[in-house]
């Protein structure tokens, strides 16, 4: 009896620690699913149906940031994970550095032009 109760702690112990080594990456599959979904209603329209559906449903998870957070700061993290690859003496090239630079100047940009849309 007392063997199986280790070898029930051991398996717990084992299951949460994957989980606690997955979740970062379920985190970043939500960002890039909003992502997408905002992408395809941008590029559909208002118009299409399918297109209308994407923007309403983006913007209503968009509309609750205690949803959005973790995510978002999981792709940050990610981020500055990527750009040290990149920086590191490990990369031959500096074209990575660019590209992961490019996506956070792009990211900024479009927070600065937003929020001075929504101030005026």
């Amino acid at each position: 009896m007392r063997k199986a109760k280790a070898e029930v702690f051991v398996a717990r112990r084992a299951r949460s620690l994957v989980l606690a080594c997955l979740r970062p990456f379920g985190y970043l599959a939500f960002v890039l699913a909003l992502a997408a979904l905002s992408a395809s209603a941008r590029l559909l329209g208002e118009e299409h149906e399918l297109g209308f559906f994407a923007g309403r449903l983006s913007g209503m998870i968009r509309r609750y940031p205690e949803v959005t957070r973790r995510g978002v700061q999981m792709a940050w993290v990610a981020w500055a994970v990527l750009f040290a690859l990149a920086v590191s003496p490990l990369s031959p090239t500096h074209w990575d550095e660019v590209a992961v630079g490019a996506i956070a100047l792009c990211v900024l940009w479009r927070r600065t032009l937003v929020a001075r849309r929504a101030g005026r």
